[in-house]
C-alpha cells in the first residue's frame, strides 16, 4: 500500500543563515541545558521529551539502515514469482550435415546359398546345331517334376553364369534326368573368348581342378550339356564356390 500522508509540521521555519545559527547552537552542546534541567528536577518535562526524541531518532535510524542495505544500493531482495512463459521463438537456422554413417554390411549376393551359387533351369539356352531352328522349352507334363528340354535332339544346351566378387569356384553340378557330358569352360565377356576346364557327367561334381577359378571383373563360367533325346530334363546346376 502507498505511503499515508504526513502528520506533522515544521518545528521551526528557519532557513539559511539563520538555520546555521541554531545548528552552531547545538553544536555548542545546548541541547545538554534541556538535559541538566531535568536531572536537576527543574525541568524534569524535558527528560521525557529528550527520551521521546531519542527513541524517533534510533527508529530513523534503523529505517535508515534497512532502506539502504536490504532494500536499496544494490541489496538482493527475495525472488519474486516465475512470470509467464513467453512467446516461442523463431526456428533458428538448420544446421550442417552431420559425417556418413559406417558403410554397411555387404548383403548376400543372389542365389548364393551356403557356398553354392543356384543356377536355375531357365538359364539353359540352346545352341544352333539343330537342322531346324531349336528352343529350350519349359517340360511341366510330369506332375512330378519341372524341368526344361530341347525340341531336337541333336543339341547342346548352355548356361552362362558370372561369378561372384571376391568368390571362387571349384567345381560345377547340372541335376538333370539323364546321364550326359556336361563341359565347363571360362569365358572373357568382354571379347567371347574361352578356354575348356573341365569335362564331367551330369548328376555328378565336376572338378575344375587343383586352381579354382576366381571371380575378375571380365570372366564368367560356361556350362554345356550335350543332349541326345528331347525327353532329358534339366532340373538346374550349382557353381560350388570358396
Amino acid at each position: 500500500m502507498a505511503l499515508d500522508s504526513k502528520k506533522y509540521s515544521n518545528v521551526h521555519n528557519k532557513t539559511g543563515t539563520e538555520k546555521l545559527a541554531l545548528k552552531q547552537k547545538y553544536d555548542d552542546g545546548h541541547i545538554n541545558t534541556l538535559l541538566d534541567l531535568a536531572e536537576h528536577e527543574v525541568n524534569p518535562e524535558f527528560g521525557a521529551l529528550l527520551y521521546q526524541i531519542q527513541e524517533m531518532q534510533d527508529d530513523i535510524t534503523e529505517v535508515r539502515r534497512y532502506l539502504t542495505q536490504e532494500v536499496g544500493d544494490g541489496a538482493k531482495g527475495d525472488t519474486g514469482a516465475t512470470g509467464p512463459q513467453g512467446p516461442q521463438g523463431i526456428q533458428g537456422l538448420r544446421g550442417a550435415a552431420g559425417n556418413d554413417g559406417a558403410a554397411g554390411a555387404d548383403g548376400k549376393d543372389g542365389g548364393v546359398y551356403g557356398n553354392d551359387l543356384r543356377i536355375l533351369p531357365t538359364e539353359f539356352m540352346s545352341n544352333d546345331d539343330s537342322r531346324a531352328l531349336n528352343f529350350v522349352v519349359i517340360e511341366d507334363d510330369d506332375k512330378k517334376s519341372l524341368g526344361v528340354r530341347v525340341t531336337e535332339a541333336d543339341c547342346e544346351i548352355y548356361a552362362m553364369i558370372p561369378i561372384p566378387e571376391g568368390k571362387a569356384v571349384s567345381g560345377v553340378q547340372v541335376y538333370a534326368s539323364a546321364t550326359l557330358v556336361t563341359t565347363i569352360s571360362l569365358v572373357d565377356y568382354t571379347s567371347g573368348s574361352y578356354q575348356g576346364v573341365a569335362i564331367g557327367n551330369t548328376n555328378k561334381a565336376i572338378s575344375v581342378g587343383k586352381n579354382p577359378i576366381s571371380s575378375t571383373s571380365t570372366n564368367y563360367v560356361s556350362i554345356s550339356v550335350v543332349t541326345t533325346a528331347t525327353n532329358q530334363l534339366i532340373y538346374g546346376a550349382k557353381l560350388i564356390l570358396l
